[in-house]
């Protein structure tokens, strides 16, 4: 048996007798069994001590009527219970506890399932409240017909099942005293032709208890001594006793006795001679040996028999669609019955339990359920993954973040299908091979994530608002949007930080928390998200997934420099625009660019990671020098770019991913530090080369080459041992994700 090691919570209107209600009560008690914690919400009932003395907890929410107060309240109710016992599955059970977790699931990351026990009408405004769950249960072939053809549901999500009988409970065999205490509490006669029937007593579906009596009351002539035994509640109730009061008057004898509400109903089964009902008291019947009259208020079969069973079972025994009963055919029935004899009526009832046995067992229900579990647990969704993040706005850096998560992805999973979200989609998609949809296409994402089994939140400072809190708010909608459609959510190789508004600080630590899976760059990212309180997801402290890629080629490399007039030595330098570079930066940036080209002859290489904001500073800078420098351009792949810093004698950079690039290579680096990201990462590479943006002279950048000429060899080989851990834990970032794909979603 598969993994049962979770939460379900059962949805009902109400825990009182009747069919779909004993359902659940088996049902629970089954799964209990099998290691399933079980909780059920309803509006209580008499069977709620059963579930108790299960061990199954019951909760009352008031789901048995459609007002708006009631159904307000359970939404509470419901959210309470969902949210303290940490409710992986809901199982609802009729149309207004559907519609109520319905509601509950647009902002909760439970599955959702039902099951259909009956028709429901489809007039306005009733139709609106119905919802089926990502899958359905449904009891009969005709009500799975029903879900396609009313209500549109796929075919693909619904399941058979059937109502499971507890053929222990339901056997044949009177129990010692229990017929003498019926008879003295009914004052039937003690030895009568008892004929049982036990159905629910409501208005709506009352019909055929009438036409039973009235078929009782015409064999009397027959079979004087003929009785019957009414079981059951509801809202019509009395005018059925007051039925039965006014037939045993006419007759001068009690031979009707409506005796109502009993949860020992199995005990009355045992002493009948004919049961005449459907639905689940039909099978119930059945499983005791009793030989059975099929006749409800929607149709009816007749005597049953095994040329009966396939139009009987396909839809659960209620004969929806079949002739309706009149009382003369059920008279004739029940008389067809009585006239046989003891050992024809003992194989008709020893042929009905086998039914039961064969087809109608608690453990097939049971069963279902759980097949029904684990097609949400394991969700076939076309889409196995959806990557976010800052694509498509040609910026190197978050560019090699994207291309690493896929081919890490692609790897280990050739066949997977990514979809990512891009400013640029066609560009990604032509560059990537992936499927792309432009990132600000919000009807297009919305469908997308249903599709999807997980969203990858991937690479750079997503999380942050320093940029602008439309930024932070936007990645938090797609991880929100996510675990609203069922999806999977993984943080991949994110920085944290920094957030500085509390209202965003706040809506960090809501939305993160939900969050399954968490890699980090870095540990100074770990201590911003303890320092949000965010608690929950599985952390782990990876490397940015930059490190993943291997070096560009450095013959490219050679010919790109040749191509630029390069011949010998050079320094790379990555600057960007920021709003709080020093006054005098970029002319500070120039002397010290002069300075390497005259005392170390490095060639100032100036490479603009993200050509719309980096190019015009670059060019600015250059024209200040005094010797010329070079502008790399802005067509360049990113091998090309890695071979470059690959081969620089250093890398002066304020992007992060320069940084990186020249770890992957054993580069020399020195970071300016516009963001709190290049100090953890020259701290990471265990270089102190660095400088503040706000705060620094090119007399100490001076200072930092002169180190790197002398010492390069020493330098070189700790930057590159640096990038080879770093190469091991961005490895984990893949492998960590593709673990959480697989993994069951409860």
């Amino acid at each position: 048996m598969a993994d049962t090691n979770y939460k379900v919570l059962m949805a009902m209107m109400s825990m009182d007798i009747g069919g779909a209600e004993t359902h659940v009560l088996e049902l629970c008690k089954a799964l209990r069994k099998s290691g399933v914690e079980v909780l059920v919400a309803s509006n209580g009932g008499t069977y709620v001590p059963a579930l108790e003395a299960a061990g199954i907890r019951h909760f009352k929410a008031p789901m048995h009527n459609k007002k708006i107060s009631s159904i307000y309240k359970s939404y509470k109710v419901l959210a309470g219970i969902i949210e303290e016992h940490e409710i992986s599955l809901v199982h609802a059970h009729a149309r207004i506890p559907a519609f109520i977790c319905g509601l509950l699931k647009r902002t909760r990351s439970f599955r959702f399932v039902t099951t259909v026990h009956w028709e429901f009408t489809l007039s306005f405004p009733w139709n609106l409240l119905s919802n089926w769950g990502e899958r359905s249960l449904a009891v009969s072939d005709d009500l799975k017909r029903y879900l396609e053809k009313s209500y549109k549901v796929p075919e693909s999500n619904i399941r058979l099942t059937i109502n499971g009988i507890d053929t222990e409970t339901f056997k044949p065999g009177e129990t010692p005293g229990f017929l003498e205490g019926v008879l003295e509490e009914t004052e039937l006669a003690p030895l009568g032709i008892r004929v049982l029937h036990v159905s629910r007593m409501d208005r709506k579906v009352n019909r055929t208890t009438y036409k039973i009596m009235e078929a009782v009351a015409t064999l009397r002539e027959e079979f004087p001594n003929i009785q019957l035994i009414i079981v059951g509640s509801g809202d019509d109730i009395d005018g059925i006793k007051d039925e039965a009061k006014k037939r045993n008057a006419k007759a001068g004898e009690k031979y009707i006795a409506a005796v109502g509400k009993r949860l020992n109903v199995a005990e009355y089964l045992k002493i009948g001679m004919v049961f005449a009902g459907v639905s689940r008291a039909a099978l119930e019947a059945m499983a005791s040996g009793l030989p059975t009259v099929l006749a409800g208020d929607v149709g009816g079969l007749g005597i049953f028999g095994s040329e009966k069973l396939e139009t009987a079972a396909s839809t659960n025994f209620t004969c929806r669609g079949c002739p309706l009963p009149e009382a003369k055919a059920i008279a004739a029935n029940i008389r067809e019955i009585i006239m046989k004899s003891p050992e024809e009526r003992a194989e008709m009832g020893a042929h009905g339990r086998a039914c039961v046995k064969e087809l109608y067992s608690v453990e097939r229900m049971r069963d279902d359920a759980l097949e029904l579990y684990e097609s949400v647990r394991y969700p076939d969704r076309p889409v196995d993954a959806v990557i976010s993040g800052y694509y498509g706005f040609n910026n190197n850096g978050d560019d090699i973040v994207l291309k690493s998560i896929i081919n890490g992805l692609k790897r280990s999973k050739p066949d997977a299908s990514i979809c990512v979200l891009s400013m640029r989609a066609r560009e990604t998609r032509e560059c990537y091979g992936v499927k792309a949809v432009n990132r600000y296409n919000f009807l297009s994402i919305i469908k997308l994530m249903r599709k999807t089994k997980l969203l990858i939140t991937g690479g750079g400072s997503l999380i942050q608002d320093v940029t602008s809190t439309k930024s932070l708010v936007y990645y938090l909608w797609l991880i929100g949007l996510a675990r609203r459609s069922g999806a999977r959510n993984m943080l991949y190789a994110n920085g944290i930080g920094p957030v500085r508004k509390p209202e965003n600080i706040a809506r960090a630590k809501a939305s993160l928390s939900k969050v399954e899976l968490i890699t980090l760059r870095d540990s100074h990212s770990l201590q911003t998200l303890s320092g949000f309180g965010v608690k929950g997801p599985e952390i782990h402290v990876t490397a940015d997934a930059a490190f993943s890629l291997d070096c560009g080629d450095k013959p490219e490399a050679i010919e790109f420099l040749r191509d630029l007039g390069i011949t010998g030595k050079y320094a790379g330098f990555a600057v960007r625009a920021w709003k709080y570079n020093k006054p005098g930066f970029e002319l500070e940036v120039a002397r010290f660019a002069d300075y390497v080209q005259e005392i170390h002859g490095w060639t100032a290489l100036f490479i603009p990671m993200r050509p719309v904001e980096d190019t015009d500073i670059s060019k600015r800078i250059i024209s200040l020098m005094k010797r010329p420098g070079v502008f790399f351009g802005d067509k360049y792949s990113t091998g090309q770019i890695m071979g470059i810093v690959g081969m620089a004698e250093a890398m002066v950079g304020m992007r992060l991913h320069t940084l990186i690039y020249a770890a992957k290579c054993g580069t020399p680096v020195i970071g300016l530090v516009y963001d709190s990201k290049v100090k953890v990462m020259m701290d990471s590479l265990d270089q102190k080369f660095y400088r503040p943006v706000e705060d620094f002279s090119w007399e100490q950048l001076k200072g930092f080459a002169d180190t790197i000429s002398r010492e390069k060899e020493e330098i070189s080989r700790k930057v590159m041992e640096a990038g080879e851990r770093m190469h091991l834990k961005a490895q984990e970032n893949t492998r960590l994700c593709l673990e959480l794909l697989e993994k069951p979603l409860f």
